[in-house]
């Protein structure tokens, strides 16, 4: 009896590690389920793909668990996947490998005036974009971008402005895949973007969750120092308005090469705006010392972007204070004229989400896009060294 037990206990064991480690792996692949979590995915099927190919994009965007449970759905359905036309679909991620395949074997699906405008693109970029895919003259979308409120927007983002700030749209035009074609006129088109701006931001939370940032220097007084330009209150009181956190997540945007950084560059940013300048003595000021705003005045001006590997004067013209976008410059110490991208929901979840940090610097040190804070210049330039030993510039 013994041994019969003995016995059966190994058969046991045995069948389970055969399920798990062979017949799990060779025949059972696995799935999601449902029809997806939310999360959009443009997917573009290229001309000339088979099934194999389609499976492995979508595993690759996220939107199935495996492809071969893709390709076992198609091959239960008569091999379907051979019906799917090329083109560009807006699925989501994490769906079933069934509900994926019913997805993007229906024609109605399928964009056929599709257009993505990327994360970051700047105001201008989006215009020639849209241009371009439809035929309306950029200087259209100059025109109906001259009143924001016109085309959708709260009034609550331009409330606490300064002398410094301008109405624009900067921000605003949410990065997605639209359906526009060329009987659409310019404020249509981006009232949609708009539209799509609105529904994110309430989806985040963003409003409320700029409200409730704390002061990184709370015990400062601004009034007690005539060198300090910049701690911008209410009444005495620290506030962060929603215009402010935007500007944030567009240089979020613009500097982050990985989603898991966005939130700590937040926190670099806010630090550098807020925290007393002249205690600290390591930056100029209080302002935002990032190379994407200066380039985006550059860009903004039809002149070409300059990355910091090229020989310039930089220490100077970062602080040139005839130049609103110089970002190092005392005269232009806080907030920004506009947001200089159009950050994506990434990039607005990291903004009014800062983790807890010290950091004043940050380099983009690695190739998989992670970057190195650091509170101290000494460090920071520590950083710039592995980033120019691993070829990043």
């Amino acid at each position: 009896m013994t041994l019969v037990v003995v016995l059966f206990g190994i058969l046991g064991v045995g069948g389970w590690w055969a399920y798990n480690n062979v017949v799990k792996e060779f025949f059972i692949a696995e799935d999601f389920e449902g029809t997806g979590n939310g999360v959009e995915v443009t997917i573009v099927v290229e001309d000339g793909w088979f099934g194999a190919d389609i499976a492995n994009h979508l595993f690759e965007e996220g939107v199935i668990a495996s492809a071969k449970a893709f390709l076992k759905a198609s091959e239960d359905d008569g091999n379907s996947a051979t019906s799917i036309q090329p083109g560009t679909y807006l699925m989501q991620e994490e769906m079933s490998a069934e509900s994926a395949l019913a997805f993007l074997t229906d024609p109605a699906n399928r964009l056929l005036n599709a257009v993505t405008i990327p994360e970051g693109y700047r105001s201008f970029e989006v215009y020639a974009k849209l241009s371009e895919h439809t035929g309306v003259p950029v200087e259209e979308f100059e025109a109906a971008a001259q009143d924001p409120q016109a085309l959708g927007l709260d009034p609550i983002w331009f409330e606490g402005f300064g002398d410094r700030q301008v109405k624009s749209v900067e921000g605003f035009l949410f990065p997605a895949t639209y359906e526009f074609d060329e009987t659409m006129t310019a404020e249509q088109m981006l009232s949609a973007m708009i539209a799509e701006f609105n529904s994110t931001i309430e989806e985040i939370g963003f409003i409320e969750k700029a409200a409730a940032i704390e002061d990184p220097d709370p015990n400062y007084d601004p009034s007690a120092n005539t060198a300090q330009t910049f701690h911008p209150d209410t009444n005495g009181e620290f506030r962060v308005y929603p215009w402010m956190a935007l500007q944030i997540a567009s240089i979020v945007q613009s500097e982050s090469g990985t989603p898991e950084d966005d939130a700590k560059i937040a926190r670099t940013m806010y630090n550098k705006l807020y925290l007393n300048w002249i205690e600290h003595g390591i930056t100029n000021c209080n302002c935002f010392e990032s190379e994407a705003i200066w380039n985006y005045g550059r860009l903004a001006n039809g002149e070409e972007a300059i990355t910091s590997g090229e020989e310039i004067d930089w220490y100077n013209v970062m602080r040139d204070a005839d130049n609103p976008w110089a970002p190092s410059a005392k005269a232009n110490s806080g907030y920004l004229p506009s947001a200089i991208s159009n950050p994506g929901a990434a990039a607005l979840e990291g903004a009014v989400n800062p983790v807890e940090g010290d950091w004043l610097f940050f380099v983009t040190a690695y190739d998989d896009g992670r970057a190195i804070f650091s509170r101290t210049y000494e460090d920071h330039q520590a950083g710039i060294r592995i980033a120019e030993e691993n070829g990043i510039q």
